[in-house]
This record gives C-alpha cells, sequence and structure tokens, in this order.
C-alpha cells in the first residue's frame, strides 16, 4: 500500500510538472534575485561588453559665458542621448548545454559578492544554444552599469555573473 501511495504522488508530481515548451514558457525571475555567482566554473571563456564608438576624454571646457548665446561649442561635439556596446559571450568547446542570459540595469553587488538583480529592468532576455552570442545593445547615458546573469537550463550549475561599470 505504501509504494502505491508513493506512486501516486509521484505521477501528480510528474504531470504537474508539465511537458517540454516554447521559449516563450521558460521561467525568467521578474523581480530582485539575490544570487551567489560561482566563480569555479569554467564553461565561459569570454564574456565582454566593449563600447562601439567610445569618446575620446577630451580636456575640461571651461567657459566664461554669460548667456546661453555666447556659448561656443568645440568641433566634433555631439549631444548623443545613448551609446552602444558590443556583447560577446563565447563558452568553452565542452559546454553544449542551453543557457538563458539576463542583461539588466538595475542591480546592486553586495560586499559579500552577491548581486540584487531586478529583472524588470533587463534590457535583453535571451535563450543561448550556441556556443558563441554577439549582439548590439544600446543603452542611455544614464545607465551607470550592466549586469549579466547567465543560468544554466539543466540547473547543475549555478548563474554565471558578471557586471559593468561605465
Amino acid at each position: 500500500m505504501d509504494n502505491l501511495y508513493r506512486l501516486l504522488l509521484l505521477s501528480i508530481f510528474l504531470s504537474a510538472c508539465g511537458g517540454g515548451g516554447t521559449e516563450k514558457d521558460t521561467p525568467v525571475p521578474t523581480e530582485s534575485v539575490v544570487i551567489e555567482p560561482n566563480q569555479n566554473q569554467l564553461v565561459v571563456t569570454e564574456f565582454s561588453l566593449v563600447e562601439s564608438s567610445p569618446l575620446e576624454a577630451g580636456a575640461a571646457i571651461e567657459s566664461t559665458a554669460q548667456t546661453s548665446h555666447q556659448i561656443v561649442v568645440p568641433d566634433g561635439f555631439s549631444l548623443k542621448s545613448q551609446r552602444s556596446f558590443n556583447l560577446r559571450i563565447s563558452r568553452s568547446e565542452d559546454d553544449n548545454q542551453a543557457a538563458y542570459l539576463s542583461l539588466c540595469s538595475d542591480y546592486k553587488q553586495h560586499s559579500n559578492g552577491s548581486y540584487s538583480i531586478n529583472y524588470e529592468s533587463c534590457l535583453l532576455r535571451t535563450s543561448l544554444s550556441e556556443r558563441n552570442y554577439e549582439a548590439v545593445i544600446t543603452v542611455t547615458n544614464d545607465t551607470k552599469g550592466l549586469v549579466a546573469a547567465l543560468w544554466f537550463m539543466d540547473g547543475t550549475k549555478d548563474p554565471i555573473i558578471t557586471h559593468w561599470r561605465f
């Protein structure tokens, strides 16, 4: 009788899990979650975010203008409200499992190395089935930094977290 009870519970549990689905069915955290990254996992060989056309640092411009019509704009100055970055992720040759990437702008790194990420602020959410991934990310100038969380679908590895401050 005990085995019949266990079998019944197991069948209910498995049927509640559901089957496969589309990418839209993939669970994605939608609120702030504290994550402690495991840096011992060597599945990612490159995780880079490089500005496409960085502005050159120039000398500070001092002005004696008293009114707006006296302001002189230097040659080459462009008022851009956004910046573009090239995101590149390369995984090791032996890593062929599916993963999910979240790239978010609202996060906090704690003193113990863990992160609190607001997943409502994600600029990019995508599944990664190939070993190499590249994308162009555009952010507004008020964005102070980005955090990337690479989640593995099978759950055997902790997420890989990295961040960039601008």
